[in-house]
């Protein structure tokens, strides 16, 4: 109960490793009606589904990891008391805001991030003073295939990702002790999604928020077929350290339900040899890390070398094909003005044999002339004769007419003379 005598909301941690399956026990729980935070983590090429974790506890969670001096891929020991160190106290205030900003209302919560694993004693106080009641659901998943999964993802050793595994696993285990736990697995997810949430109702005497007969289709969607492929290494622990053979034998046996005598003590037994060896673990470590970042800064190199080579060839080929191109170009160009350079031979051919025509006509057209001068000159003659003879005609017409008249005169006076002294004769008085 809180201050105020109010039931502590429940808030189910969802503790494993990175690539444990963390995330789609999450998204198995957000679809059963448990509360996931407001503000998640966007999918990536690695976890396509999506996180279903707050991207702002997140980099609290790095924040909190880094004061302390670690990382989320150290597998050494993290102090579990540092919480109450000063150093620790900004950082209470700041997951305060975080899960009242990330989880309001009043439905039970899944907080999830694999660093929680690490951080146990943080997140517990935080959320208990919160008004939350934690309650602890550790997964995981077969070492080896985690291993495989980290190695393929960061190209890392195998066996540091197996010191990974091993360091939140134990970790996780050791500080729910005398808390409200559960251990589930994501073989055990995949395989009967159904009874495992049946396994962590009951576990904390909790109803399912959603009836499973209306979430099941979304979470039957959600772990599709391709999560329920061939394990990316051998799942079985033989050929394993003890160290991550005997503790992945005890999850397996925790998440069926059965506890045998000795197991925590195996367990502590474990955790104590890897924190005597941690020094020396801690030095070969840190040779291992320093060869693989001498030999990441060589591919890198050799990543740059190849990529200028790329770059350079894609210049080279980019430089052909435009002078390709260009050259297509000019070919047109160069058959067009061929073509061009035809058709103008082609009129100047036509051009030339009508000039040449035309030369002919000009000659015939000078003989024609020639001819037509001669008989002008010719005709100018015959035109000048006529002239001269018409001009003696018309002079001899002029002769004639005058005589014509000269005739017509002496016969009219004959003739009018008579006539007019008869006139007289006749006008003349009667005696």
């Amino acid at each position: 109960m809180t201050s105020d005598q109010t039931p502590a909301r429940p808030a189910l941690l969802v503790l494993g490793m990175h690539r444990s399956g963390t995330s789609a026990l999450a998204g198995v729980l957000g679809r059963a009606g448990f509360a996931l935070p407001q503000e998640l983590m966007p999918p990536t090429e690695h976890n396509p589904r999506g996180y279903f974790e707050s991207t702002r506890i997140f980099r609290l969670n790095d924040a909190l990891l880094a004061a302390a001096g670690s990382s989320w891929d150290d597998w050494r020991a993290f102090d579990a008391d540092w919480h109450l160190s000063p150093a620790a106290e900004p950082f209470h205030a700041e997951a305060q805001e975080a899960l009242a900003a990330e989880f309001p209302g009043t439905a039970p919560i899944v907080l999830k991030d694999p660093r929680i694993c690490r951080l146990l004693p943080f997140w517990t106080r935080a959320l208990t003073e919160a008004g939350f009641r934690p309650l602890a659901v550790c997964t995981h998943r077969p070492a080896r295939e985690v291993g495989a999964s980290l190695a393929r993802r960061n190209g890392w050793p195998e066996a540091r990702g197996l010191l990974l595994w091993l360091r939140h696993v134990l970790d996780a285990e050791a500080q729910t002790r005398g808390r409200p736990r559960v251990f589930v697995s994501y073989d055990g997810l995949l395989a009967d999604w159904r009874g495992t949430l049946g396994r962590i109702a009951e576990a904390f005497d909790l109803a399912l928020p959603r009836p499973l007969d209306e979430a099941a289709p979304e979470i039957e969607a959600f772990l599709s077929a391709d999560l329920r492929h061939a394990p990316e290494t051998p799942a079985a622990a033989a050929g394993l350290s003890d160290w991550i053979a005997r503790p992945e034998e005890i999850l397996d046996r925790k998440a069926a339900g059965e506890d045998r005598p000795g197991d925590r003590e195996t367990l502590d037994r474990i955790a104590a040899e890897v924190a005597a060896a941690a020094p020396l673990l801690a030095d070969l470590s840190g040779a291992v890390e320093e060869q693989g970042a001498r030999l990441e800064r060589e591919a890198a190199l050799r990543h740059e070398a190849q990529t200028i080579l790329q770059q350079e060839r894609q210049r080279l080929d980019d430089l052909t094909a435009e002078l390709q191109l260009q050259l297509h170009h000019r070919t047109l160009h160069v058959a067009e003005l061929e073509r061009h350079a035809e058709e103008l031979a082609q009129q100047l051919r036509q051009q030339r044999s009508h000039a040449a025509e035309l030369e002919r006509h000009a000659g015939e057209l000078s003989a024609l002339t020639h001819e037509l001068r001669q008989q002008v000159h010719h005709k100018g003659r015959h035109v000048a004769e006529l002239e001269r003879h018409a001009g003696a005609l018309q002079t001899a017409v002029t002769r004639l007419e005058a005589e014509r008249s000269a005739l017509l005169d002496s016969a009219s006076w004959r003739v009018t003379g008579p006539l007019r002294r008869v006139s007289e004769a006749l006008r003349r008085p009667k005696s």
